[in-house]
């Protein structure tokens, strides 16, 4: 898997290079959390500040692919829940980290932001995403396998001339059991009696911006 998500780093870098007037980049900024051992369900538990680095590449008016890079803090704490298991465990962890995404963005509403069209109807839309990507935890015992599966949804408007506003929430599935120190039961063959690998999120506002128009077309006239 590690193979996939380099080759899918080589693939990206490669649009942006050679496609600038269809290239956006921009900034995000949020907040990250965790969802594991210790917080089995609950969304926005322990909240820090997240931050992003983002690069798109718009194939068509629905279809984009991008980088992302986010760096965050995780939190947990057993103290915070009532369950049985949380109460005798007593468990705690605090922990940052780096997230790098290659990701594949689908529009649902026809959407552009090349800069010709200042009022246009094409300036707003919701859209959802999924990728492969890669992670490093610092505190984490066990970063042997850092390949995670982004995924999300969100809206973006193009509030000015090459400039998109949007709101974002996603998602990641890691192969990694070690994030929050708690390791799950085992049975007596040590197979996971419950596999739930640690998951963490991101969600917060991002704002890119195009740096080359897009070329159009001139239409010939034949007199």
């Amino acid at each position: 898997m590690r193979g996939i998500f380099f080759f899918s780093v080589f693939l990206f870098s490669f649009f942006f290079t050679s496609g600038q007037g269809r290239a956006e980049y921009g900034l995000f900024l949020g907040t990250s959390y965790y969802n594991g051992d210790i917080n089995h369900s609950q969304q926005f538990y322990s909240p820090s500040l997240g931050l992003g680095a983002i690069a798109n590449y718009n194939l068509s008016k629905h279809l984009a692919v991008g980088l992302k890079g986010f760096y965050g803090r995780l939190n947990g704490n057993d103290a915070d829940f009532s369950n049985s298991e949380n109460v005798v465990r007593q468990a705690s962890f605090s922990t940052s980290v780096i997230d790098i995404s290659a990701i594949v963005e689908f529009n649902f509403m026809s959407y552009t932001s090349s800069g010709f069209i200042k009022k246009n109807d094409e300036r707003f839309t919701p859209f959802v995403f999924l990728g492969i990507g890669g992670n490093y935890v610092f505190n984490s015992t066990d970063n042997s396998t850092p390949v995670t599966i982004p995924f999300g949804l969100g809206f973006k408007y193009n509030i000015f001339e090459r400039v998109t506003l949007g709101l974002e929430w996603s998602f990641r599935k890691t192969f990694n059991d070690t994030i929050d120190g708690v390791i799950n039961v085992q049975d007596p063959e040590n197979t996971p009696s419950i596999h739930n690998d640690d998951w963490y999120s991101f969600c917060g506002l991002f704002v890119t911006y195009r740096v080359f128009k897009e070329k159009i077309d001139c239409p010939a006239y034949i007199k």
